[in-house]
């Protein structure tokens, strides 16, 4: 962990490229926040952390800057519309999705970013 107990991580990345579009869309909204290596044990080597501002605010921006950035990943599926996950074909079926077959939530940034980094978590 950061070695000040205080610190608020408010999200974590897996490129620098992906960790400077963050803290510019937060920027944006009058959120300071600053890139740090990755102090939790995961596959993003970035964590973005809360400087100055309303961290619920700064939580809210977070989920519309992911949605930006995986604009062109909607849902953790192939473009046959199989799950990401599984491989279950869920084509036609309405937001939000939940594979049926594997429980996955498709819909979700997780997931999302799961898909559009080729992870399976």
């Amino acid at each position: 962990m950061p070695s000040d107990p205080n610190t608020i991580i408010l999200t974590t990345a897996p490129s620098s490229s992906h960790a400077a579009q963050i803290i510019y869309g937060l920027d944006l909204r009058g959120i300071g926040a600053q890139v740090i290596e990755n102090p939790l044990k995961s596959s993003d080597r970035y964590a973005i952390i809360l400087v100055k501002g309303d961290e619920a605010v700064a939580r809210s921006a977070i989920t519309v800057i992911w949605d930006a950035m995986l604009d062109a990943t909607p849902r953790a599926a192939d473009i046959d519309g199989n799950c990401y996950f599984c491989g279950y074909n869920i084509a036609g079926l309405m937001p939000p999705v939940i594979c049926p077959e594997c429980g996955h939530p498709l819909d979700t940034i997780a997931a999302r970013r799961a898909a559009s980094e080729g992870r399976i978590d």
